[in-house]
């Protein structure tokens, strides 16, 4: 057996950089550390070692410069203060260069005051030109920038401001989703110096270390600084509640325009953000580039701006994304002295790995680590070309084959996933053999939009998505991916039981994501896959549970018949229909606490107190599907469908409408929403919600009802109907509703 990690990436193992001084001694402190760790930790351990010792190195040079040249000046009878050598000097900023140039030029082509209201489109990364400044030839209305032989800027008039009206807001914006976390909400100048040299941990935390990289794949130095000062305000600011951004800098003594100044700082303070969210960490040797082909929008006002003026920014992030490669884009406004200077639209920047570098080649040793510290196989990057980027890109290991099947086997993507690494794996490709397994990760959001709209609470959909989608990725990584090659291949759950071992407060932690293969069933025209699940925080696991996951070709998929054969079971509410005072009827759009937001499922609802299949309550809910639900779009890419853990999520909301209008929470004060521990989820699904069906009703069966001081627990069973259909069946949903004592 070839044994590989999964995409066919042996595990790697981190260079090991060569010490420069001798090695510690046997009292050492890391010593001590190195003969106390497992082997396997070892030549990370070392090559932290050989880092440090290599800085300390360096650092002790450094120093005896500094003293022989003070000893010198002093000798010299120069001034006897002693200074740090200076650093090397970086190159000026290509882009600040190449519009400070263009600038000149269009004055000296008597252009007036221009751009005014302009579009700035670069054509290929601002290339340093050494030679001398740019050319700049009219071409039309537009102005070209380049070298000579080709132009690699266009700058044209755009027309009147009101011409480029601001795009909506988002109904939801995405949660913020760095990829290392930091403390850190301001830089100064001497921080931005260090993250420009490189040193991004000592700034940003221990979160950011690339310590243990061979050189090359280590981020390339930033050119010479421009701002004096960031602060990231708020990570939820601005109208499209991606992040908010302030910054100062000073124009140059020798600028004439103030534009070119603009444009240059404000795609710094862009790049500063991709860094300060840790999107270099998946290339190899990252650098910050121009998005090509994008235009930015360019507004100059008439405010005077002298030459050494400060300058302040405000950027308002638009988007932050993996696609193709990491990118940012914001809007930015400009002022002098509190007044309007310019106004910049749509400008961003794409991180890219260094030259002859490729941040997907299986042979690279992995840029990004786990929890434990070692290097995962697969990073975020690659979990986004599982979501909805080119699977092709992506080498699958043990096969030649070419997929070319539009819709395949993905993971959710954009706040709908809740998967980020691929740390480790046993299996062999296109094996499947009992007892293979995987290991993923999910850095949970430190406000996650799944609590936030569930009254402050986990909830069972978000807990599902974090345990089911490592499932289906594994057996994408074991074979599936290549399976029916030629055909569309969609990934369904089946089944399923979970159980929830304990409460615990995963927003901000690393969820980490077990799955065991237990069983693969050939189908004609599919793979049945049965898997063992459990999820891990703290190294303590507290979800755990089983799920059968199926792969269909469309002729399989369009064999479901639903629950009951094809047959049309209507809800209990109509089998019983009781008497007219029996019956409750509300709208919960009016009252949030069971869902507000995408987790608003809940529609027309009706109550029947003592009803259902045990006498004990009865609840149906009714509501419209709709084409734009949020949750075609994020599940999943090219494949839309509702998601099962939707469904159920729909009925735990229903038990929890129930008792908030049934009397059963009067004697608890602000009550929320739990899951109950201990107790165990059954589900079943026989069929999918796809945006051409019309409406979804879900019922509940309340089963039992124990009410204590402070707490009332409900267990009930339900169904989920598509139409006429009855899809889903839901077995003991336990809901745990606490609150104070009234």
């Amino acid at each position: 057996m070839d044994e590989l990690g999964f995409e066919g990436i042996p595990l790697p193992q981190p260079a090991v950089a060569p010490a420069a001084s001798p090695a510690p001694g046997p009292g050492d402190p890391e010593a001590v550390a190195a003969r106390a760790v497992a082997p396997e930790a070892v030549p990370a351990l070392t090559a932290r070692l050989a880092g440090r010792l290599q800085r300390t190195h360096a650092g002790v040079l450094a120093a005896h410069q500094a003293v022989i040249a003070w000893q010198l000046a002093r000798a010299a009878g120069g001034p006897p203060a002693l200074s740090p050598a200076p650093a090397p000097p970086r190159p000026v900023d290509a882009v600040a260069m190449i519009l400070h140039a263009a600038a000149r030029a269009l004055r000296a082509e008597d252009a007036g005051r221009y751009p005014g209201v302009a579009s700035l489109t670069w054509l290929d990364e601002a290339p340093e030109l050494p030679g001398g400044a740019p050319r700049v030839e009219r071409d039309g209305e537009e102005w070209r920038i380049g070298d000579g032989e080709r132009a690699f800027a266009v700058l044209a008039p755009h027309g009147p401001r009101e011409s480029r009206p601001e795009p909506p807001a988002p109904r939801f914006p995405p949660d913020p989703r760095p990829l290392a976390r930091t403390t850190v909400t301001r830089l100064t100048a001497a921080d931005l110096d260090a993250l420009a040299a490189g040193d991004i941990a000592r700034v940003l935390g221990a979160a950011f270390d690339q310590s243990g990289l061979p050189t090359a794949a280590l981020p390339v130095t930033w050119p010479a600084r421009l701002l004096e000062a960031v602060t990231f305000a708020d990570p939820r600011g601005g109208r499209n509640g991606q992040g908010l951004l302030l910054a100062t800098t000073r124009l140059p003594d020798h600028a004439e325009d103030a534009w070119p100044h603009c444009v240059a700082a404000a795609l710094e303070l862009i790049r500063v953000h991709t860094f300060h969210q840790g999107l270099h960490l998946c290339l190899p040797g990252a650098r910050a580039t121009l998005p090509v082909g994008r235009p930015v929008l360019v507004d100059v006002r008439g405010t005077p701006a002298p030459p050494g003026a400060e300058l302040r920014l405000e950027a308002e992030v638009t988007a932050t994304g993996m696609l193709p490669r990491p990118y940012a884009t914001a809007d930015c406004r400009v002022t002098v002295a509190g007044r309007p200077l310019a106004r910049l639209r749509d400008v961003g920047v794409v991180l890219k790995e260094g030259p002859g570098q490729d941040a997907l080649d299986p042979a690279l040793p992995g840029l990004r680590t786990g929890v434990t510290g070692e290097r995962v196989v697969a990073g975020e990057l690659h979990t986004a070309i599982f979501a909805e980027g080119d699977l092709g890109a992506v080498p699958l290991p043990g096969s030649t084959t070419r997929v070319t099947g539009r819709v395949r086997p993905r993971l959710p993507r954009g706040d709908f996933r809740m998967l980020d690494r691929v740390v480790d794996g046993h299996g062999e490709w296109d094996a499947y053999r009992p007892g293979s397994w995987g290991l993923a990760e999910y850095d949970v959001p430190a406000d996650p939009w799944y609590v936030r709209e569930n009254g402050g609470t986990m909830p069972q959909l978000a807990l599902m998505e974090t345990a089911l989608q490592a499932a289906g990725l594994f057996s994408g990584m074991l074979g599936v991916a290549g399976a029916y090659p030629d055909g569309h291949l969609s990934c369904r759950n089946l089944d399923g039981r979970a159980r929830l071992l304990r409460h615990v407060d995963t927003p901000g932690t690393t969820v980490e994501q077990h799955v065991t293969l237990r069983s693969h069933s050939p189908l004609p025209g599919g793979v049945m896959h049965r898997y063992d699940f459990r999820l891990r925080a703290g190294g303590e696991p507290f979800y755990e549970g089983e799920a059968v996951h199926g792969f269909f070709t469309p002729e399989l998929l369009a064999e479901q018949q639903g629950l009951d054969g094809g047959t049309y079971r209507p809800p209990w509410l109509e089998r019983h229909p009781p008497a007219p005072a029996d019956v409750r009827r509300l709208d919960p759009r009016r009252d949030l606490r069971p869902g507000r937001g995408r987790l608003a499922l809940l529609e027309d609802v009706t109550l029947v107190p003592g009803g259902g299949d045990h006498d004990a309550g009865y609840v149906l809910c009714d509501k419209p599907v709709r084409r734009d639900d949020w949750f075609f779009h994020h599940h999943f890419f090219q494949d839309p469908v509702m998601p099962g853990s939707a469904g159920v999520q729909m009925l735990y909301q229903a038990v929890h409408a129930y008792a908030l209008h049934t009397g059963l929470l009067d004697h608890l004060v602000r009550p929320r929403l739990h899951i109950a521990v201990g107790e165990e989820l059954h589900w079943s699904y026989r069929g999918q919600i796809l945006r051409e069906h019309r409406r979804v009703r879900g019922e509940a069966h309340i089963r039992e009802v124990r009410r204590e001081d402070r707490r009332v627990l409900l267990f009930a069973d339900g169904s989920v109907w598509r139409d006429d259909l009855r899809i889903y069946q839901v077995d003991n949903i336990a809901a745990d509703i606490r609150g104070e004592a009234a």
